[in-house]
């Protein structure tokens, strides 16, 4: 009785007419189905502000962000790639030409000198003596030879005599410009201009003729050796032109000129050598002895259609880039033809200006919906930039 009464108040609110005391249990059964039903089809009132607003999180999930770049307009070259090390033609090591006490270093490692330029010192006040000495004899034995020339003239003297006077004057010239040649030994001089790579002498030291002093480098003279295989000496030929990158410096590369080909092929390897030389015109620093990867131009495209290396997709043997229009991704064949490191050359499909992803195509599809992300970073930078600003004022 008391379990009827309490069912009876639980749906008196529905059905309000039916007395509570004359309910049977199979009608009480019912009655609360009903009841369920007709509650779970009640509406919430929110329910359609809450599924607009989970829609429109969906529509931007399937938004991808990518990154975007545009194809350009360009000269782009086709070339032989061969790694090899930096050398320079003049290497020298600096001996002094005589013994002694080296009193004054000039140069350090790193400087720049040019040929003929004093770098060191060695003691010198014996061969300056030695200069004077000489040197005034000469000139006792120059103003001598006047007279006796005068008196052969006059033939006040026999030709002995004169002869013997030319010999001395002769040698005491000789003498004279042998102590001025020992004098500038003791200044040792750049063979060559460069740089010098290694100082192996200091202030104090007594040296002889086989010590070596400095080390130079002649950085004007720079070049390559490369051995290409032989079914390309037709195409090699002096003159190309090429290039020259480093991994050590990133982003650079250095123009250079096939200088050398070797007229003969190897029977062992099957190449012939190639020397390229550096443009010593280059601003940008490059040292001997640097790994880099020479780069010989055998042809030129002037107005090829570039891209990004970056936006190339590979699905097996195939490969594939996405262009954006109107925000729709759009994925086509890519046939391509000459490379560069980071870019490579459009045959077909892709004109000048369009946008091809770069970035965020490894999870797309044929006609997705992207959102270019380029604006959104620019925009954060700028902001970050202001505050920067505002907050450093």
């Amino acid at each position: 009785m008391v379990y009827n009464t309490l069912i009876a108040a639980i749906v008196k609110p529905t059905f309000p007419t039916l007395p509570s005391y004359s309910m049977k249990p199979i009608t009480i059964f019912v009655l609360s189905i009903v009841t369920g039903l007709s509650l779970l089809g009640c509406k919430n009132p929110n329910a359609d502000t809450k599924g607009e607003e989970d829609d429109k999180g969906i529509e931007e999930i399937v938004a991808i962000p990518v990154k975007v770049a545009a194809a350009k307009s360009g000269p782009i070259s086709s070339y032989l790639e061969f790694d090899s090390i930096l050398e320079t033609e003049s290497a020298v090591e600096v001996h002094p030409e005589s013994s002694g006490l080296v009193v004054a270093v000039m140069a350090e490692v790193g400087d720049s000198v040019e040929a003929g330029q004093v770098i060191a010192q060695l003691e010198n006040e014996e061969q300056e003596v030695n200069v004077r000495e000489s040197l005034s004899r000469y000139q006792h034995l120059q103003s001598k030879f006047k007279r006796t020339e005068d008196l052969f003239k006059r033939n006040l003297i026999n030709q002995q005599e004169y002869d013997t006077e030319v010999f001395d004057l002769e040698q005491a010239e000789i003498n004279y410009e042998r102590s001025r040649i020992r004098l500038e030994d003791t200044l040792i001089r750049a063979p060559v201009s460069g740089v010098v790579a290694k100082r192996l002498t200091q202030e104090g030291e007594r040296v002889t003729t086989s010590k070596v002093l400095f080390s130079l480098l002649n950085m004007d003279e720079l070049f390559a050796q490369v051995n290409i295989p032989g079914q390309h000496m037709l195409k090699i030929q002096k003159g190309l032109k090429a290039k020259i990158v480093s991994e050590i410096i990133e982003g650079i590369s250095y123009d250079a000129v096939v200088k050398l080909v070797s007229p003969a092929i190897d029977s062992a390897s099957g190449t012939f050598n190639v020397k390229v030389s550096v443009d010593p015109n280059s601003q940008i620093p490059i040292y001997p002895g640097m790994f880099v990867s020479v780069r010989i131009v055998m042809d030129t495209k002037e107005n090829a259609i570039i891209i990004p290396k970056a936006a190339i997709v590979h699905e097996g043997e195939k490969t594939f880039i996405y262009t954006v229009n109107d925000l729709v991704a759009r994925k086509q064949a890519f046939q391509p033809g000459y490379d560069s490191s980071e870019t490579i050359e459009s045959i077909s499909g892709v004109k000048d200006g369009d946008s091809v992803i770069v970035l965020g195509h490894n999870s797309l599809k044929d006609g997705a919906t992207v959102k270019i992300v380029e604006e959104s970073l620019s925009a954060e930078k700028s902001a970050e930039t202001e505050n920067i600003d505002t907050s450093e004022g």
